[in-house]
């Protein structure tokens, strides 16, 4: 089956395209205001070749980026059924709409990480991410980080500041991957 993976690149920045089957394309839908591109995305971005497109949305607002988003997902409903499309956002928001496109007989599902294409891939045998729950599992439930940036500076006081930014977004894609967290309109909710 063709997939289709539209990608919320303001909600998320990091992706691996290394477990993505060679039966999918990627459209990668970019912020207004956003100036920059890691160079590592676009390096792993360009072996895929022509199965990649980038779109820049025009103008600025709440869920501008969203709408975008929808909107491709109505026109590819529309000519072309078959394809399985994947929103990658960490937002929540979209799951109404998905829901009503199932609904009505589409294939389509919303994913925090690319790691959940690829559930092999999630090891949560590695200690950082089992410190991790641990410690958040210990926490006051009220006073949890709330916000993507919060969590990850938390994740860093608890290894003391001694890992690696890469390492705190990797536990942080296990922890979406594995559906302990999850985020609405920027807010962080636990699972745990």
């Amino acid at each position: 089956m063709h997939k289709l993976l539209l990608v919320d690149f303001e909600n998320v920045q990091q992706i691996d395209f290394t477990h993505l089957s060679d039966n999918t394309d990627v459209i990668i839908f970019v912020g207004a205001n956003q100036k920059a591109v890691p160079l590592e995305l676009v390096a792993s971005a360009q072996k895929l070749g022509s199965r990649i497109e980038w779109q820049k949305i025009e103008g600025n607002g709440n869920n501008a980026l969203d709408f975008h988003i929808a909107y491709h997902l109505g026109r590819v409903a529309e000519r072309s059924p078959q394809i399985h499309c994947i929103v990658l956002s960490k937002d929540k928001g979209f799951d109404p709409l998905l829901r009503y496109l199932n609904k009505i007989g589409l294939k389509v599902k919303r994913i925090n990480s690319l790691l959940e294409l690829d559930p092999k891939s999630v090891s949560i045998d590695d200690p950082n991410y089992k410190r991790v729950i641990d410690v958040l599992g210990k926490s006051d439930k009220k006073n949890r980080p709330r916000k993507l940036k919060t969590l990850s500076q938390y994740i860093a006081s608890i290894f003391q500041k001694n890992i690696a930014q890469k390492e705190i977004d990797h536990i942080i894609d296990m922890l979406f991957a594995n559906k302990l967290i999850t985020e609405t309109n920027n807010t962080l909710s636990y699972g745990f």
